[in-house]
């Protein structure tokens, strides 16, 4: 079992993305895009949550964006966290 899972088996969800980890990196996205975590946006927000966790993991284990490897890796969590910032943006403008 993940930590996630044990988390939520803890804290009693049934949704890894309702543990108090992760809502509060939604929150936080939800505050700096404007957008709240609702219909269309709420995958955006969630993915957004889910790479800011994976890139944090990667930073601290010394990893620096770069063209090869898992500096390579970084690089596409990063871009792929940002792409679904400006989607969910648009979308609510909408």
């Amino acid at each position: 079992m993940g930590l996630e899972r044990i988390s939520a088996v803890m804290q009693g969800v049934h949704d890894n993305y309702d543990i108090d980890t992760f809502k509060a990196l939604i929150a936080a996205s939800e505050s700096l895009t404007g957008v709240p975590a609702e219909g269309d946006t709420r995958a955006s927000h969630r993915v957004i949550a889910d790479h800011l966790r994976s890139t944090s993991f990667l930073l601290a284990d010394g990893v620096l964006p770069s063209n090869e490897g898992r500096g390579y890796v970084l690089r596409r969590i990063m871009r792929r966290a940002m792409r679904h910032g400006a989607a969910a943006a648009a979308r609510a403008t909408r």
